[in-house]
C-alpha cells in the first residue's frame, strides 16, 4: 500500500459526515443555520468520503441520518419552529377530522388522510409528529438506493441520508413517502421481486400520485418484453393500496373521496413554476402577490402547460419501455415522477425531496463514469440550494428577487432529468 494511501485510511471514512452532522446541528441551535453554511458542510464533507466511497456502510448512514433529523427536530421545536402554515391548517384539520370519524376532503389519495391521523394521535398535532415519523421513509429511501448495488449507489445513499438542502421538507411535510416508495420499488425490482415492488410503489400512490408513474414505466417495459403477467404483477401491486386506503374513504363519504380526482384540475400556472419562466420571458405572465400563488396568464397557457407535461413524462415512459435491459429500465423508470413534478404547472419546493431521490436512482443505474455522477450531483447540488433559500427564506420577496432564484432551482434540476433519461450504462 502507497504512503497516499496509507494516510488516506489513517481516519474512519465516516469521519467527515458525523463532523458535518455535528455542525449542521450546532449551527441550528444558534439559529446559525442557512443553506449556503449547511450545504458548503455537506459538500465538503460527501466530497471527502468521495474518493473512498467504496468504504461506506450502511448502518453508520443510517444512524448518521437518524442522527441528523433528531438533532434538527428536537432543536426546532425547543425553539418553537413549527415550519408554516401546511402542517397546521391542512394536516392537522384532516387528521383531527378522520380520528373524529369523518372524511374532510382532503386533495391528496385516501393515505393521506390517514398519515395525518397518525401524526395528530401520536403527537397531538400534526406538526409535532411529522418530523419523526418521516424518518423511518427516510431511512427506507437511503437503503433503496443503497441496494441497487452499483459503483455509485453507496455515495449517493449518502447524499439522499445527508443533504441539508432538503431539511425543511423532510421536516414539515411528507413527500418523503413518495420518495421511499419510488426508490423501495426500484430496488425490489432489480432484485427481480416485482409483485413486491408494485406493492411499495402502491404505497406511495395511496398517499401521492407519483410513484404510480414509476409502476407504469416499468408495466410498459414489461409490456415491451412481452411479460404480461409480470407487468399485470405490477399493476395490481399499484393499485390495491390506494383501492384499500379509499374504500374507507368512500364510505365515510364518497363527495369527499372523490375529491383528490378534481381538486387539482382548476389550479392554473404558479410564478414559481417551470412552465411560468418562458411566459415571463416572453411577457405573458404577471406574479400573484406571492410566487407560489396562480399567475396571471393568457387562458390557453393553462392546457398547454399540461399537454407539454404529458409529453415528458410521455417520453420517459417510452424510453424506459424501449430500454434492452432491465437495469436501464428501471433507471429510466425512476425519472417518470421528476419529469412529471419539475414540468408540473403547480410547483412546489418540497418536490425537490422526491426529485433527488429518483435522480439518485436513476444515476446509480444509469451512469458509467465519475463525472457524469459529478457533474448530476452538481446540478442537484445548486437546484435544491437554490430552492432551499427560495423557501420559505424568499417566501415574501418581490418577483425581481424570487423568479431568478427560482429559475436557479428549476433549470439545472431539469437539465439533470433530461440528460440521465437519454444515458445508459457502458
Amino acid at each position: 500500500m502507497s504512503a497516499v494511501a496509507e494516510r488516506d485510511r489513517t481516519y474512519d471514512v465516516h469521519a467527515p459526515l458525523v463532523l458535518m452532522v455535528a455542525l449542521v446541528a450546532a449551527a441550528a441551535a444558534f439559529r446559525a443555520d442557512r443553506p449556503l453554511v449547511d450545504v458548503t458542510l455537506a459538500g465538503a464533507a460527501l466530497a471527502t468520503t468521495w474518493r473512498r466511497r467504496d468504504e461506506l456502510r450502511l448502518a453508520p448512514l443510517l444512524a448518521l441520518a437518524v442522527a441528523l433529523e433528531l438533532a434538527l427536530v428536537t432543536v426546532h421545536l425547543a425553539l418553537g419552529l413549527h415550519g408554516d402554515a401546511d402542517p397546521r391548517l391542512v394536516y392537522a384539520p384532516e387528521g383531527h377530522a378522520l380520528l373524529h370519524g369523518t372524511y374532510s376532503g382532503s386533495p391528496y389519495p385516501a393515505g393521506a388522510p390517514i398519515l395525518f391521523a397518525l401524526e395528530t394521535l401520536l403527537g397531538g398535532s400534526a406538526h409535532d409528529a411529522n418530523g419523526l415519523l418521516m424518518l423511518p421513509f427516510q431511512l427506507v429511501a437511503v437503503a433503496a438506493v443503497w441496494q441497487l448495488r452499483t459503483r455509485w449507489s453507496g455515495w449517493l445513499a449518502a447524499c439522499v441520508a445527508l443533504w441539508p438542502a432538503n431539511v425543511f421538507f423532510w421536516e414539515f411535510r411528507f413527500d418523503l413517502v413518495s420518495a421511499a416508495a419510488v426508490a423501495a420499488g426500484i430496488a425490489l425490482a432489480r432484485h427481480g421481486r416485482l409483485h413486491a415492488a408494485g406493492w411499495a410503489l402502491g404505497a406511495g400512490v395511496a398517499v401521492k400520485w407519483t410513484p404510480g408513474l414509476t409502476a407504469f414505466a416499468l408495466a410498459a417495459w414489461l409490456v415491451a418484453q412481452r411479460r404480461r403477467r409480470d407487468a399485470a404483477l405490477v399493476c395490481a401491486g399499484a393499485v390495491l393500496p390506494l383501492l384499500l386506503t379509499s374504500l374507507p374513504a368512500y364510505a365515510l363519504s364518497p363527495h369527499a373521496a372523490a375529491a383528490p380526482y378534481r381538486a387539482q384540475s382548476a389550479r392554473g400556472i404558479t410564478g414559481e413554476s417551470l412552465p411560468y419562466l418562458p411566459l415571463r420571458a416572453l411577457r405573458l405572465a404577471r406574479p400573484a402577490r406571492h410566487f407560489y400563488g396562480p399567475a396571471v396568464v393568457p387562458s390557453w397557457t393553462n392546457g398547454t402547460a399540461a399537454v407539454l407535461q404529458l409529453l415528458a413524462v410521455a417520453a420517459v415512459v417510452l424510453l424506459a419501455a424501449r430500454a434492452a435491459d432491465i437495469r436501464v429500465a428501471l433507471g429510466r423508470a425512476a425519472l417518470a415522477p421528476a419529469a412529471f413534478l419539475l414540468a408540473n404547472r403547480i410547483f412546489s419546493p418540497q418536490f425537490f425531496v422526491v426529485v433527488l431521490v429518483c435522480c439518485a436512482c436513476g444515476a446509480a443505474l444509469l451512469l458509467s463514469h465519475a463525472r457524469e455522477v459529478a457533474g448530476l450531483a452538481a446540478l442537484l447540488a445548486v437546484s435544491t440550494t437554490a430552492n432551499a433559500a427560495l423557501y420559505p427564506g424568499l417566501a415574501g420577496a418581490a418577483e425581481r428577487t424570487w423568479a431568478p432564484v427560482s429559475a436557479l432551482a428549476l433549470l439545472p434540476a431539469t437539465a439533470g432529468v433530461v440528460w440521465l433519461a437519454s444515458r445508459r450504462p457502458a
